[in-house]
């Protein structure tokens, strides 16, 4: 802009002797500017395509079979606040990378289950009509991929497009989807995000001193004095495996509500947390974030019942290559609407582990929790747990760079270091 101006000045000055002479034609300015290379492009030609965004489908809109992964298992029993519904999901197809299809088809074909009038289910669709089954459905029967969402949360968390089962004049539900109630387990979820250590005086500090190791000696040492106190169902305490992360620890409860009050629970454990890391003793300090969440939205794939003995143990349950995908989020408060919540299988990218993340890695579940908070800002944990993941990192690995491409939240790849 600065040459072309200079440009027409002179060429003005030798006109009109340096007063303002007679500005050019629109002819010789276009030429002159497409000389200099200075010439408009068509608008199209400057549009491009940054972010992608996913809408439910309109109606008469064909999608196709679904396409997903392979799910295996659940860590314990369902986490809800209230009595959950089960929506199960269409039986899953041979896994292969395809062009992106939503999560569940928004208009079936054919019906998935239906109940008759002698209690027991009929499996429309398929070479599986006609096949009825006598047992009495529940979560130890069921056989294919399913929400769990607590009944006080369907409103807010089955996802956009997905209709409501609604009951007809004669009492019987009109939606192709299959609803199982089952009870409340009366679960409560503590997390405790840490973040690393920082030294309070760093020309002070030692060259040899490991503060990751400081950190997750005393964080194990909690989670010890919990096992002890039994205070908690189950808890374990994970470890990210990347060289630098904003929470390299993260601890996570399981809280019976019937036997423990969740308050009392999280004011115990925030009182020994700030002893044990107390910055005048430790040399350093760091962020803890402590909240009570809620479980308000899961998928999951059979068995989803697992035996007595292992129920709410993450140490019977896992093996040596379970491993995490863990996605935080934190919203302003008020934000939190009812719009955002029915989209959470986008924002939080549970969409995209579900369907792109390898069979090898054992997706076992994913579950959306929320803060119980009543006031301030709202956290969300979407915790992915695969039975398989650490046999092979490399199937994962290209899924958490997408993840974090989306500049929405924090994600981490953990694995558990101690459990019980």
């Amino acid at each position: 802009m600065n040459l072309m101006f200079r440009k027409n000045f002179r060429e003005g000055a030798s006109k009109s002797g340096g007063g303002g002479g007679k500005l050019q034609s629109k002819a010789n300015r276009t030429k002159r500017s497409r000389d200099m290379g200075l010439v408009q492009q068509p608008e199209e030609n400057f549009h491009y395509r940054t972010h992608l965004f996913f809408s439910p489908n309109r109606p008469g809109y064909d999608v196709g079979e679904e396409r997903c992964s392979a799910l295996s298992g659940i860590p314990s029993t369902p986490l809800s606040t209230t009595p959950a519904t089960t929506f199960s999901l269409p039986s899953s197809v041979p896994y292969e990378v395809d062009a992106p299809q939503p999560l569940v088809d928004r208009k079936p074909s054919v019906s998935l289950m239906r109940w008759n009038s002698n209690g027991s289910m009929n499996f429309g669709g398929g070479g599986n009509a006609g096949v009825t089954r006598a047992e009495p459905i529940s979560l130890a029967t069921l056989d294919r991929d399913c929400f769990i969402i607590p009944v006080h949360s369907v409103d807010r968390f089955l996802p956009a497009g997905i209709p409501l089962p609604a009951l007809n004049a004669e009492g019987k539900a009109t939606s192709p989807l299959s609803v199982l109630e089952v009870s409340d387990p009366k679960l409560c979820i503590l997390v405790h995000l840490m973040s690393p250590l920082e030294a309070i005086d760093p020309v002070m500090e030692s060259p040899l001193s490991h503060p990751l190791l400081k950190q997750r000696s005393i964080a194990a040492e909690l989670l010890t004095e919990v096992q002890q106190a039994n205070t908690a169902v189950g808890g374990m305490l994970l470890a990210n495996m990347e060289k630098s992360s904003e929470f390299p620890f993260i601890s996570y409860y399981l809280i019976n509500t019937m036997q423990t009050d969740p308050s009392n629970f999280y004011a115990g454990l925030r009182v020994s947390s700030l002893s044990k890391f107390e910055p005048k003793a430790l040399k350093y300090t760091a962020a803890h974030t402590l909240d009570l969440y809620s479980e308000v939205a899961a998928i999951c794939r059979p068995p989803l019942v697992l035996p007595s003995n292992e129920s709410g143990s993450f140490k019977k349950s896992q093996t040596a290559a379970t491993g995490y995908i863990i996605s935080v989020f934190k919203v302003f408060e008020g934000d939190d609407g009812e719009r955002f919540e029915k989209n959470w299988l986008y924002w939080t990218g549970a969409r995209m582990l579900y369907r792109y993340l390898p069979r090898a890695a054992g997706l076992r579940r994913i579950a959306l929790h929320k803060s119980t908070s009543q006031k301030g800002d709202k956290m969300y944990l979407l915790v992915c747990e695969c039975a398989d993941l650490l046999k092979d990192i490399s199937l994962a690995a290209f899924l958490i760079p997408a993840l974090r491409a989306r500049l929405c939240g924090y994600t981490g790849l953990y694995r558990p270091i101690q459990a019980f």
